[in-house]
């Protein structure tokens, strides 16, 4: 186990990653897409567990973000795979570029209007593929210079917030399932579908209005018409007026 541990750690040391922007940071109905790209640095091929080099749609969580230094949660789907094998590599010759793109927006939250720092970070033993004959074809490195993970480049973009659908559909569910705990004292079943339908629904505006509000940081039209002249003092009273839904559920209904 230390010698395949010494191995992937030497390839790993040999495999550069590196993200750009590769799409508009702007424009709000468009996933950010950063171009990622592995380069074989060694003289020797690095086989790239082929999971791990996706198309658009992430199924890991490959990189670390933050928003404003604040951890962004990673909401795409998380795969539970039976351990790799020879046929579930990429080989990477010595000198050779493979990339591709990546949406990141529709598999981390980024539905908040900052600055956000995103970087590439995997475990090599996730990323490099070894087998028997690898373990024969050891460079020899000295154990200082081994590495355990794969980083890229860090880039820093500001982004403006834009919805994500897995999020959404998160919060309807979240939703929905505090709307369905309400006490109820004295209703028909009629009534009861109703008033649940009812909260529901306002949960939803609430919760639509309060991230709204959460993510501006200037006087907007919708602001302007709802609210009046724009001030931080009265966005902040709007976002606890709204974060009121938050104590809903508590409430009986007659």
């Amino acid at each position: 186990m230390a010698i395949a541990m010494m191995v992937l750690n030497v390839y790993a040391k040999n495999l550069e990653v590196t993200i750009v922007p590769a799409g508009s940071t702007s424009d709000t109905t468009q996933d950010v897409i950063v171009k990622l790209q592995y380069r074989n640095t060694g003289q020797k091929k690095i086989n790239i567990v082929k999971w791990y080099l996706p198309g658009k749609e992430l199924y890991d969580p490959l990189f670390k973000i933050t928003c404003n230094n604040v951890p962004v949660e990673y909401l795409g789907p998380m795969i539970k795979r039976v351990k790799a094998s020879a046929k579930d590599v990429i080989p990477l010759a010595p000198g050779k570029i493979i990339s591709t793109v990546v949406a990141l927006s529709s598999a981390y939250d980024m539905s908040k209007t900052c600055d956000y720092s995103i970087q590439y970070n995997m475990q090599s033993d996730l990323i490099i593929f070894s087998d028997d004959q690898t373990l024969e074809t050891i460079p020899d490195e000295p154990i200082d210079n081994l590495e355990s993970e794969i980083q890229s480049n860090n880039i820093q973009l500001p982004i403006k917030g834009r919805p994500n659908k897995q999020h959404n559909q998160n919060q309807i569910m979240t939703i929905h399932k505090r709307a369905a705990t309400l006490n109820f004292v004295s209703c028909t079943d009629n009534n009861t579908i109703d008033l649940i339908n009812a909260v529901s629904w306002a949960l939803k505006y609430a919760n639509e209005s309060f991230n709204y509000l959460n993510n501006i940081i200037s006087g907007t039209t919708r602001y302007r018409t709802w609210f009046g002249t724009y001030s931080s003092t009265n966005r902040n009273t709007g976002e606890k007026l709204f974060a009121l839904k938050n104590t809903w559920h508590k409430k009986q209904w007659r």
